[in-house]
C-alpha cells in the first residue's frame, strides 16, 4: 500500500520537478536520498540549479539520506505530521546531517493536494494595541550582563567549566553538566552561516503590535570563538534569503557556509533588537 490520507507516495516524488524552484537551489550541490518503507528509494541530485530524481535500489554517494514510513512521507509533505516530532520519536531517521535535508524547505514549494488547487492568498487581520502592564521584570545578573554589552556592540556567552560549552545568550547553569557557569567569553562578532528557518508566520510583537515582513529568515550562526552546535539565533537580512549557503558537518568533512557579520541599531538600548539582523560579510 502507498496511499495514505489520499495520496500516493508516487504523487508527491511526481510532482517534485513541477514544484521545484532554482533560485532556492543556488549554491546547493548535494544528493538526497529517500527510502520509503515497503515503497521504494528516490535520489534526488540537486546539481547547478538543477535537479534530477530517479528511483532506485541503491542509496549509495547520498550525501544525506532519511528512512521513514509512507504514512509519515506524505503526513509531513501535506502538513498533516510535524517533521520535527516524527524525527524525535524515530519515526523518521536521518543519515547523515538534518540540517542538510532541511535544504530541500527552500528548493520545493509546498506539496497541494489535488483538491485544493491554488490557494487564495488569507487576508491578515491585525488589532493594533500597545499592551500596558503596570510591572517590570528583572532580567538577572546573568543575561542582563548579556544585554548590556550589546550597547557596546559586544556579544558574550558564557563557559561551562566542565564540559566548556559557549552558550549564548548565556546561562546561569549548563544544562546538559547542571553545573554553574561564572567563565565569561566574547565571541564574533562575525560568524558562519549554519542554518535558517524559512518563517511564513507574521509574528507580531506583544508590546506593539507590529508584524514582521514574510518570509524572513530565522538563523543558526557559528559565531567566531565557538564550536559544533554553540549557534547564536538571530534574523537574517530579508533581501538575503536565496544568498546565503549554508555550513555542515558530515561524516567529519566540514562544508563552510556563508560569512555573516552583525548590522547594529545605532540606537542601542540594551536589548537582543541591538542587532537588527546579520547580513553576508563580503
Amino acid at each position: 500500500m502507498s496511499e495514505f490520507f489520499g495520496i500516493k507516495v508516487e504523487d508527491i516524488f511526481n510532482s517534485m520537478q513541477a514544484r521545484f524552484r532554482p533560485e532556492g537551489a543556488s549554491g546547493v550541490n548535494k544528493t538526497f536520498g529517500y527510502d520509503i518503507t515497503g515503497i521504494g528509494k528516490w535520489k534526488l541530485i540537486i546539481k547547478d540549479v538543477k535537479m534530477t530524481l530517479d528511483k532506485t535500489d541503491d542509496l549509495a554517494g547520498c550525501d544525506v539520506a532519511m528512512e521513514t514510513s509512507g504514512e509519515t512521507f506524505v503526513g509531513i509533505n501535506i502538513g498533516k505530521i510535524d517533521a520535527m516530532a516524527a524525527f524525535t520519536s524515530r519515526k523518521l531517521k536521518v543519515k547523515g546531517d538534518l540540517n542538510t535535508f532541511g535544504l530541500t524547505s527552500r528548493m520545493f514549494q509546498k506539496y497541494m493536494m489535488p483538491d485544493q488547487g491554488i490557494m487564495p492568498e488569507q487576508e491578515l487581520l491585525v488589532l493594533k494595541k500597545t499592551i500596558s502592564v503596570n510591572q517590570k521584570f528583572a532580567t538577572g545578573p546573568v543575561f542582563g550582563k548579556f544585554l548590556k554589552a550589546l550597547k557596546d556592540k559586544k556579544i558574550l556567552a558564557i563557559k561551562c567549566p566542565q564540559c566548556g560549552r559557549l552558550q549564548s545568550p548565556p546561562r546561569e547553569v549548563c544544562a546538559i553538566c547542571r553545573v554553574g557557569n561564572t567563565e565569561w567569553v566574547e565571541i564574533g562578532p562575525k560568524g558562519e552561516m549554519r542554518m535558517m528557518e524559512y518563517c511564513f508566520y507574521a509574528s507580531p510583537d506583544p508590546l506593539t503590535g507590529e508584524t514582521r515582513e514574510t518570509p524572513y529568515g530565522a538563523i543558526g550562526i557559528l559565531l567566531d570563538g565557538c564550536r559544533d552546535e554553540e549557534v547564536f539565533w538571530h534574523l537574517l537580512r530579508p533581501d538575503q534569503l536565496d544568498r546565503v549557503k549554508m555550513g555542515s558537518v558530515l561524516y567529519g568533512k566540514v562544508s563552510h557556509g556563508s560569512r555573516l557579520r552583525p548590522v547594529w541599531n545605532d540606537n542601542r538600548t540594551g536589548s537582543i533588537d541591538d542587532i537588527k539582523y546579520f547580513e553576508i560579510d563580503e
